[in-house]
């Protein structure tokens, strides 16, 4: 903006100096001032006025500072301007222009600047001056187009300090002297051109200045806006960022609680997914449990056993490896429902299955409630003598638990059992298998009971 306005004043005060120099030129030609057509010059002069809306008027002064022509169609008799400074300026300067501070003019009585060429005659020697009045109200009227916040400042000064033009809220006096103000110390300070955080004298209002000083002429243009204003407009775009960023950090925390709430349901649903699927697998092994084992005895069931039996059967035959079985059957077991009554009997079978649950060792032993009194243990990698060692070690402990049974020979309840072990081969089945372990049974309840006894009675069996 100062580079503008600067440029606004240097075209003005120019166009003000090239008619002053046609109109210098003109008057030259002619031999005496006094003889010069004054009814045609003044015409040229109010005609250049006219086509000239910063000009107040044009005027030719004589030697001794007498006005001879203006631009004017009245004006006031006997006006002088010898005691003005541009006058005596130019009784000792050259032909260059000369832009003077702000006066009140004796023939307009308007504010204007004046703009002044000497004139010479034809020896050289001063022969009066040429007159252009720029009004004031041009260049104030030109800065009241331009927005400068509400105490924002335009001044336009000399180059020694005397005001000319100053746009603001708090009026100051024309011609005011302001070289000692900020501006200008910051002027002889830094040069033609700057910008700087300053607080005017006038009104004692911190403003932001750019100034710059005109390529031609001797005037100084500054433009200012204040800190209040910078930061009223910065302050309106701050809240505005702020309304703005808090409406999206709550859109932001709206999503976020609505993920956060999705994110907690899917973890609930997860877990409870997680607790459904440990009961029902909880309740598939207790299904599974159901299905394969004996509810009274707590030992495997018959379908558990067979399933196990034809597994453990099939990789004895893969592995070349020895399997056994033994079939166990309690001795005189309707005569002791008889006596007793089933209770007895179900107590009686309950121990029993304890004794096989706690006389088989390994993980891979499976002990089963073959049917009624009938129980089997299935030996996988065992042999012949090692299933009749576990059978004799199982006789011997249902005789220690002495449970009364007085049909029996010895007073105590007593089991029979059935020992077969093989090395399956080709063509062998596990049913031949139970098959040769239930005739061993068979062998050792006909024998008298109370025994085990193998597919091959050896040396060991015992009574």
């Amino acid at each position: 903006m100062a580079r503008a306005l600067a440029q606004h004043a240097n075209d003005a005060i120019r166009a003000a100096d090239n008619l002053l120099l046609g109109v210098a030129e003109l008057v030259e030609e002619q031999a005496q001032l006094h003889d010069i057509d004054t009814t045609n010059l003044q015409r040229y002069l109010q005609a250049r006025v006219e086509n000239e809306p910063m000009l107040a008027g044009l005027s030719i002064y004589d030697a001794q500072g007498r006005l001879r022509v203006s631009s004017q169609a009245s004006r006031p008799p006997h006006v002088t301007v010898s005691d003005r400074s541009y006058f005596q300026h130019h009784q000792f300067d050259g032909p260059s222009p000369h832009v003077g501070a702000l006066i009140q003019s004796r023939v307009t009585n308007t504010w204007v600047v004046p703009v002044t060429r000497r004139l010479n005659d034809a020896n050289g020697h001063f022969a009066g001056l040429v007159l252009a009045s720029v009004k004031v109200d041009y260049f104030r009227d030109y800065y009241d187009e331009f927005d400068i916040g509400q105490s924002g400042t335009i001044l336009l000064a000399t180059e020694n300090g005397a005001l000319l033009v100053r746009r603001a809220q708090k009026e100051v006096d024309t011609g005011t002297d302001i070289s000692q103000g900020p501006v200008f110390s910051e002027y002889r300070q830094h040069g033609s051109i700057g910008t700087a955080m300053l607080t005017s004298r006038l009104d004692r209002t911190e403003r932001l200045y750019s100034y710059r000083h005109l390529k031609t002429y001797p005037l100084l243009v500054a433009v200012a806006l204040s800190k209040d204003d910078i930061l009223a407009t910065w302050t309106s775009h701050a809240y505005q960022l702020i309304v703005i960023t808090v409406f999206l950090l709550l859109m932001l925390g709206a999503i976020g609680w609505r993920l956060i709430r999705q994110i907690h349901a899917r973890d609930v649903a997860e877990h409870e997914l997680m607790l459904a699927k440990e009961q029902l697998e909880k309740l598939n092994i207790d299904l599974e449990n159901l299905a394969s084992v004996d509810a009274l005895t707590g030992l495997a069931n018959r379908r558990k056993f067979d399933a196990t039996l034809a597994l453990e059967f099939n990789r004895a035959l893969r592995n070349s490896s020895s399997i056994a079985l033994v079939m166990i059957d309690v001795d005189r077991f309707k005569q002791l429902n008889d006596l007793y009554g089933h209770p007895y009997g179900d107590v009686c079978l309950q121990r029993i299955g304890k004794i096989l649950l706690e006389q088989t060792n390994r993980a891979s032993d499976l002990p089963a409630r073959y049917g009624g009194e009938e129980m089997v243990l299935l030996l996988p990698e065992t042999d012949l003598a090692g299933a009749f060692a576990v059978a004799e070690r199982i006789r011997l402990a249902i005789h220690a638990l002495q449970m009364t049974h007085k049909a029996s020979p010895s007073g105590i309840v007593t089991i029979s059992a059935g020992v077969a072990a093989c090395s399956p081969a080709d063509g062998y089945q596990a049913a031949q298998l139970l098959q040769t372990a239930d005739t061993a049974l068979y062998a050792a309840k006909t024998g008298g009971r109370d025994r085990v006894c193998c597919s091959e009675s050896p040396d060991t069996a015992s009574q």
